[in-house]
């Protein structure tokens, strides 16, 4: 395994003569055997080692079972060695996360500071850990940049194991008589990861032998791949990008690219919107960019494709406004919302409002029943996961699906006036009134709502 090592150091270039690499010790084998071959190697290298421990305070007496005997393992060497304790469960609720991915980030966060400016900081991911993020980035959904696993070195992090197994560790470790501690919550299947490691990996050794090595070649090519993928998109988007303004693309250039390539400017597109990348958006926008039309990709932003160009327009629906979003509070009188469009509300009581009903029931549409809304109402945008029971109709349905089923162009729906209240949806235009407060025989005080668009 040590001949493996110097390998992997050597082609991926992990080491110079002069550094200082801080290695990351759980305890366990992987991480102990990294520790222990790198101190063995430091003067062929020419490079300083030390260590750091991070107690998670998780575990309870196996926590400081560990790290007591991390600190037994380099005072026995003469290994410098850094222990921090966090608490992890603690710092995962705090910022919303999981344990594991708040553990993570605090880890390397200590990792870089004990670093310093110029060290090296080294893990003990093996090609075990790289097959089982390989399957883990499969499941949920991955390009070639999820396949591509596990990198050898990642900025200053380097992984001078990531070519040798767990059993090869192991059997080292064996070897060198050195002991090492066993965390208990790796034998645990509720975990994600333990799940794959404990059940998957085994069964996919099964089909073949060869598994963990040909996911390793796999992840090796994969990002390889990716990377001059990425070169040639970064080169595609230097001819695409009018130099005037980034944000518009040549279109007549951009449908020329190999499929591949498209598929990555729009990915490149939607990041620079701020938008998740998906790749069904990235086919969606595909097909506009290929027939022509716009796609939704946040709010108030459209990627738009007329004539030769390609648009990433952040003000598509409100050219003459800073801050598009409005919310304004529901009262008598004409209610400015943003330029262009007003509101007019019209209050009714008794007699009065059923004397107009007579006339014409279709004023029922935008008509409201002001003693059946609850808090303060108001006027404002759609937000996600609005719904709204037209009145007359079967049970709520989503305002997208609404505005889909009507055909309505996208600038209509977010110019649309929405009344809502504490409870919800109360009114749409364009759509009507929610049953929940629809006016009827009983009702004392009616409130009337017209829109004034200004279609200059």
């Amino acid at each position: 395994m040590r001949r493996r090592v110097l390998q992997t150091i050597e082609e991926y270039r992990m080491l110079s003569p002069g550094d200082r690499v801080v290695v990351g010790c759980s305890g366990g084998a992987d991480s102990t055997a990294l520790l222990y071959l790198l101190w063995q190697l430091r003067q062929q290298l020419g490079i300083s080692v030390c260590a750091c421990h991070i107690n998670h305070q998780l575990r309870g007496e196996e926590s400081e079972r560990d790290e007591q005997f991390v600190r037994s393992f380099c005072a026995a060497r003469g290994i410098a060695l850094t222990v921090e304790r966090i608490d992890a469960a603690a710092l995962a609720q705090q910022q919303g996360e999981s344990v594991e991915t708040a553990s993570r980030r605090a880890r390397y966060a200590i990792f870089e500071r004990v670093a310093g400016e110029k060290g090296k900081i080294a893990t003990a991911h093996t090609m075990n850990d790289n097959a089982e993020t390989l399957l883990f980035y499969l499941a949920r959904g991955a390009g070639l940049k999820g396949m591509g696993g596990i990198p050898p070195v990642r900025g200053r992090i380097i992984r001078p194991l990531i070519g040798c197994t767990r059993i090869q560790v192991e059997d080292f470790c064996r070897k060198e008589g050195l002991s090492f501690v066993t965390d208990s919550t790796n034998l645990s299947t509720d975990y994600t990861r333990n799940r794959i490691r404990q059940e998957l990996v085994p069964q996919m050794s099964e089909v073949n032998s060869g598994f963990l090595k040909n996911a390793y070649d796999l992840s090796c090519t994969a990002r390889q791949d990716n990377d001059l993928l990425t070169q040639m998109t970064e080169q595609a988007l230097k001819v695409l990008c009018k130099k005037e303004n980034p944000l518009t693309l040549d279109r007549e250039a951009f449908l020329q690219l190999h499929p591949a390539l498209q598929t990555r400017v729009l990915l490149w597109i939607q990041r620079r919107a701020g938008v998740e990348v998906h790749f069904d958006l990235a086919c969606r926008m595909l097909q506009k960019a290929r027939e022509g039309g716009r796609t939704e990709l946040r709010r108030g932003t459209m990627f738009c494709c007329k004539g030769k160009e390609m648009v990433l327009d952040a003000q598509a629906f409100y050219k003459e406004q800073r801050q598009p979003y409005f919310e304004k509070p529901f009262c008598a009188g004409k209610i400015a919302l943003f330029a262009g469009k007003t509101v007019e509300v019209l209050i009714y009581s008794g007699e009065d409002y059923k004397f107009f009903f007579k006339k014409d029931t279709t004023i029922l549409k935008n008509a409201i029943d002001c003693d059946k809304m609850k808090d303060n109402a108001v006027f404002r945008q759609r937000k996600e996961g609005d719904r709204i029971q037209i009145s007359g109709k079967q049970g709520t349905k989503p305002l997208k699906k609404l505005w889909n089923e009507r055909k309505t162009p996208q600038p209509q729906r977010w110019r649309a006036a929405v009344l809502a209240d504490g409870q919800g949806v109360l009114w749409v235009e364009g759509l009507g009134t929610d049953c929940r407060v629809a006016p009827d025989e009983n009702s004392r005080q009616v409130a009337w709502i017209r829109v004034e668009e200004d279609q200059g």
